[in-house]
């Protein structure tokens, strides 16, 4: 299991935290799992032996408190998690638990670190990156060194390899997708991404993208863009004109136009359904566009 949705997917047969130990959201120190003693989900983890948890991490310390009050429950006993093994994996140097208008005490305190309940677990670290290509090594030490921060200066600026540095004429769009889109590569495009700061940079660099696939089948979508008034302020649909909102672009919804073609690469934005592989952060390609569904493939994880 793991913690997000995306991470789960990746997963063989994998589930979130969230779906095995019945949590509710959000997490409260006070908060209680929905999982009946009696019930059918209650049996499963009763005959479960070794519970593995990816992306840990990123959990509130209350995901483990509350998974350990469980196990005891349902074991019947007072034994930590009710006898079982617990194996936890992730890296804290990557994410750590979000708290909305949390200071850095607050955030801290909830890591999994500072539970009731890791004074049971033992610390192993693993030293070999089996991922790491032979001419990747020297920029794999880099980025761990830059999370350690060995590489700061007096000031706290970072000198980049030069491998990170691209020339001043350099088309990072047509070096990254362009002979992938002309010889109709297009599997191979989803292994591939660019990253940005700031989502007016990502809208540009997708709409430069698009422009290289075939033109013929583009289809143009557009929300929803009529107002409700919801209160008795007259004057509200003076400020909230239609115009005024298809203007906007919040990161957590699709633009207001969205202009597509067959073989883009799109992400999924929502959660759907996580045993399908349909959660927040799934990669899909565009096989055929219709008027109210896009009929896609999923590109990341085993469905």
């Amino acid at each position: 299991m793991a913690f997000t949705g995306i991470a789960a997917t990746l997963l063989p047969a994998g589930k979130t935290v969230h779906k095995t130990f019945g949590l509710p959201v959000p997490l409260f120190a006070d908060s209680s799992s929905n999982i009946k003693i009696q019930s059918k989900e209650a049996q499963y983890l009763k005959e479960t032996d070794i519970f593995i948890w990816d992306e840990a991490p990123m959990a509130p310390r209350y995901a483990l408190e509350i998974m350990d009050r469980t196990l005891r429950d349902i074991m019947n006993n007072d034994l930590p998690f009710g006898g079982k093994i617990i194996i936890l994996g992730g890296d804290f140097r990557q994410l750590l638990p979000i708290k909305i208008h949390g200071t850095r005490c607050e955030i801290v305190n909830l890591s999994i670190k500072f539970s009731s309940t890791w004074k049971h677990f033992v610390n192993f670290s693993l030293t070999e990156n089996v991922r790491v290509l032979p001419k990747e090594t020297e920029f794999a030490k880099f980025l761990l060194d830059m999370g350690d921060g060995i590489l700061n200066d007096s000031n706290d600026n970072i000198q980049l390899p030069d491998c990170c540095i691209a020339p001043i004429n350099a088309d990072i769009i047509e070096d990254i997708y362009g002979d992938l889109i002309r010889n109709k590569e297009y599997n191979k495009m989803a292994k591939c991404a660019i990253l940005s700061a700031r989502n007016a940079d990502v809208d540009e660099i997708n709409k430069r993208v698009v422009e290289l696939l075939d033109i013929s089948e583009e289809r143009i979508y557009t929300s929803t863009d009529s107002t409700e008034n919801s209160g008795n302020n007259d004057d509200i649909d003076e400020v909230l004109l239609p115009e005024y909102l298809n203007t906007l672009s919040p990161s957590s919804l699709p633009p207001y136009e969205l202009r597509l073609r067959p073989n883009c690469i799109i992400m999924l934005i929502r959660n759907l359904n996580i045993n399908e592989g349909l959660c927040n952060g799934t990669r899909l390609m565009i096989i055929e566009l219709a008027d109210h569904l896009l009929k896609c493939k999923i590109l990341t994880g085993d469905k």
